[in-house]
């Protein structure tokens, strides 16, 4: 997607990607995750479209965060796209890539599995210039299960939500045969759904 969109682009000629390991770095995205997290202290948030406004009011200087709403639309299913796209194996390696390069003069993307300056870099080559056709993950919004549902309604019911919210609940899909996955438990509770 990377190298077929940098083709594209006028003013831009690379462009890399770190892959950093996790708690060795400190990344500018941080302060603004720790920003938005000293917001949540001081906010009540009944409902999911709430999530917007905290997210873009959490910093008012020098200006509120841009936020980008999003929906099941906008998410793509990449997993084949590297087997169609590069010749070479890469197989068992994508994990172990710390730096990638794409650049748009050459039809190759060069990687390295270490962040050290000096390591070895290795080139993989673009098999086409053409875009990369992907298919959607989802053709409609995701359902929740009924049981989850009934819940979030009752708590609606039971005023424990404020009644303006209440038909963001009512509207939220649902379906028998989802089962409720806990983020704590994620790999033990669901089978890839």
């Amino acid at each position: 997607m990377l190298h077929s969109s940098l083709q594209e682009c006028k003013n831009i000629d690379t462009i890399q990607l770190n892959f950093l390991l996790t708690g060795h770095t400190y990344m500018p995205v941080d302060t603004v995750h720790a920003i938005i997290e000293n917001r949540l202290k001081k906010t009540t948030v009944y409902a999911p479209s709430q999530w917007f406004t905290v997210f873009a009011t959490a910093r008012q200087e020098p200006a509120p965060f841009e936020v980008e709403r999003l929906s099941y639309e906008d998410f793509y299913k990449w997993d084949n796209i590297g087997d169609k796209y590069f010749k070479g194996n890469l197989n068992g390696k994508i994990s172990k890539i710390r730096i990638i390069t794409f650049r748009k003069d050459k039809q190759s993307v060069k990687y390295k599995t270490s962040m050290n300056p000096t390591a070895a870099s290795f080139d993989v080559d673009v098999q086409s210039k053409t875009k990369v056709s992907v298919v959607p993950c989802y053709r409609s919004q995701l359902p929740i299960s009924k049981a989850k549902y009934d819940d979030l309604v009752k708590i609606c019911t039971d005023n424990v939500i404020p009644n303006c919210f209440k038909q963001e609940f009512v509207n939220i899909p649902r379906a028998t045969n989802v089962k409720d996955c806990l983020p704590e438990s994620y790999i033990e509770d669901c089978d890839n759904n």
